[in-house]
């Protein structure tokens, strides 16, 4: 089992060639770089201990060409994963372009109309609907163009699908009791192109929205306690609507996937993925077996530091025929000790994962990297039963 780490080029700015030989030295054998990338910012740990790091979403790197959206170019805000990807390759560290596709504020913003638009009307200034067909070319054009930068000799696609309603940024605030299944309706999109394809699968989007709307409302007027989401869910859309829905949405999702690949001029894609149907945040969802036979290989999550939870999508995406890859946070607040680490990458490793990806250089304390050279890396074979899957309520925003 490899290990891998998450990092974003801005880590690269100070000394690359030092800030790559420390990842070869404590054993990391390839480096999920982003080469586009939501907006954020950071508190450095290791390149820059202790610098604040504010940034725009965008992309780091600069193609001949333009990824656009409905004819709007995603910022170029420098070429550090250029600089970064070549650090990295001199020191022995391969390189994947970790791409965060359609959670794209400025995109979102620029051209609303290509945006999540809920059951009120309300455009989502975060994410691109992934059902229209102007943001499908944008997210192959990505993947295209970042196919072809120097070193680059894989793809992680992370936010290539829908995503939902929460989201941590612009001081998000909501004194309404929600439960998982409120937070899901109002991620559901009703664009123009999504009613369509509603319409096509033999779906009344028009009434499809208005059970949306008066779930919600009734929600926010008289809280009531949070059953299981699905049983939430099907109360508030019946069932064949709430099946249908979910049906659509996977095959969007899977189109998205299908066609961002094909443009990886052979390049190894990983899809960032989970088995729940209910995801919103960042992953790619729900049939995982679709999602493999799209993109190749799977790379499965939890930043939470729900390890039984990792453990669950592990074991679903075991049982389809791509490549497996885990992925865990280092940071202080979800791994309490190396201890900790240790029985996640066992867990992990009798899962059949190829490789532990660890979120992320220059965010998590920087001790804690000395601790990856103690990561088991044989696999080993068989694994934990499978345990049944249950929702996490979208505790993992995209990052």
């Amino acid at each position: 089992m490899r290990t891998e780490m998450f990092a974003h080029p801005m880590s690269f700015r100070r000394d690359p060639g030092a800030q790559a030989e420390r990842l070869r030295a404590i054993g990391v054998d390839r480096v999920r770089l982003a080469y586009a990338y939501h907006g954020g910012r950071w508190l450095l740990t290791t390149s820059d201990p202790a610098a604040v790091v504010d940034f725009p979403p965008g992309r780091w790197f600069a193609p001949d060409g333009d990824a656009v959206a409905g004819g709007t170019p995603l910022p170029v805000l420098g070429d550090e994963a250029t600089a970064a990807a070549k650090a990295l390759i001199a020191s022995g560290v391969a390189v994947t372009g970790w791409l965060v596709g359609l959670h794209q504020s400025h995109l979102a913003t620029s051209r609303p109309e290509l945006a999540l638009c809920n059951a009120f009307g309300h455009r989502y200034r975060h994410a691109l609907c992934p059902s229209q067909p102007e943001v499908v070319h944008y997210a192959r054009s990505l993947v295209a163009e970042t196919a072809e930068q120097p070193g680059v000799s894989g793809l992680e696609l992370e936010a290539f699908g829908y995503l939902g309603w929460q989201h941590q940024s612009a001081h998000d605030k909501s004194g309404a009791q929600l439960r998982p299944a409120d937070r899901w309706l109002l991620s559901l999109c009703f664009c123009g192109s999504c009613a369509a394809r509603f319409a096509g699968a033999g779906l009344d989007a028009v009434e499809t929205a208005a059970r949306t709307r008066a779930a919600l409302h009734a929600q926010l007027a008289d809280p009531q306690p949070a059953r299981t989401i699905a049983q939430d869910a099907v109360a508030a859309l019946g069932q064949d609507q709430h099946d249908t829905v979910l049906a659509v949405r996977s095959q969007v999702t899977t189109d998205l996937v299908r066609t961002a690949a094909e443009a990886s001029g052979g390049l190894p894609v990983s899809i960032r993925a989970t088995g729940d149907p209910y995801a919103c945040d960042g992953k790619s969802s729900d049939d995982l077996g679709a999602l493999a036979r799209a993109a190749g290989s799977l790379t499965v999550t939890n930043l939470a530091g729900d390890a039984s939870a990792l453990c669950r999508d592990l074991a679903a995406a075991g049982r389809t025929e791509g490549q497996v890859v885990a992925g865990w946070n280092l940071g202080a607040a979800q791994t309490h000790s190396e201890e900790e680490l240790m029985d996640v990458a066992r867990r992990v490793r009798s899962h059949g994962a190829n490789a532990l990806v660890l979120y992320a250089y220059d965010l998590a304390p920087a001790p804690r990297l000395q601790w990856l050279r103690h990561v088991p890396g044989d696999p080993v074979a068989g694994g934990p039963a499978t345990q049944a899957r249950q929702h996490d309520e979208q505790s993992e925003p995209a990052r």
